[in-house]
């Protein structure tokens, strides 16, 4: 009989508790995901004292959304790194390789991309520093519109970099030789983890659309398709 944001429990199991098995590990585009990865865990009968209850029965909801905005700033804030990363190797690979008599830094299609690149990181730079600074002067609340656009911004910016990244390397880009095919699979996760972008595009869009829901035109418009 408990609300729908009241009928979820998180509690601590142990990996040593009886009954308690890791299936198996899931790998990324074949990699290991670990440390940080996801399994297959089956629990058979498994048992632990009421105390392993987090904040109490019902309050798992709760859990999950306090930590859910910070911790997409977090991967947001990973991802402009990473982004980083993938810039400077790009950079650095374009000035040392030479094809068809000059090096590939002077290429104009390099130039446009590197300077794109450059752009995009400062730009979803700034609207995480926005968002980070709404939670902390106005709550998760206020801020969710600008997380959900960093959410989906953020890793949008970092693959696009990483793939240009990956060209600039040629077929050493997608061997483990540089890292880049790696990064690519652990950035191409985040259009999942902590909610995939058609939710957090949603959410941006209705959103937006509230700003003028009353408009006189828009009333008439819904009331129309109402009959």
């Amino acid at each position: 009989d408990s609300s729908r944001h009241s009928q979820q429990s998180q509690i601590l199991v142990p990996l040593d508790t009886p009954g308690v098995t890791i299936k198996r590990m899931l790998s990324v585009y074949g990699y290991d995901h670990a440390p940080h990865g996801h399994g297959e865990v089956e629990l058979k009968d498994v048992r632990v004292p009421v105390e392993n209850v987090l904040l109490g029965e019902g309050r798992g909801f709760e859990i999950a959304q306090g930590r859910l905005g910070p911790g997409r700033i977090h991967h947001c804030m990973r991802t402009i790194g990473v982004a980083e990363v993938a810039i400077e190797a790009m950079a650095k690979r374009l000035l040392t390789r030479v094809a068809f008599g000059k090096r590939i830094a002077d290429h104009s299609i390099w130039e446009q991309r590197i300077a794109k690149a450059r752009i995009d990181i400062e730009m979803t730079r700034l609207l995480c520093l926005k968002a980070a600074d709404m939670m902390d002067k106005a709550g998760n609340k206020s801020a969710q519109q600008e997380i959900a656009m960093i959410k989906v911004a953020a890793p949008t910016m970092a693959l696009s970099i990483l793939d240009d990244a990956i060209q600039a390397h040629g077929g050493g880009g997608v061997s483990d030789d540089f890292h880049l095919a790696h990064a690519w699979a652990a950035m191409r996760t985040l259009r999942f983890a902590d909610g995939p972008d058609e939710v957090h595009n949603r959410a941006i869009a209705r959103h937006e659309f509230g700003k003028y829901a009353d408009l006189p035109e828009a009333v008439a418009a819904k009331e129309a398709v109402r009959r």
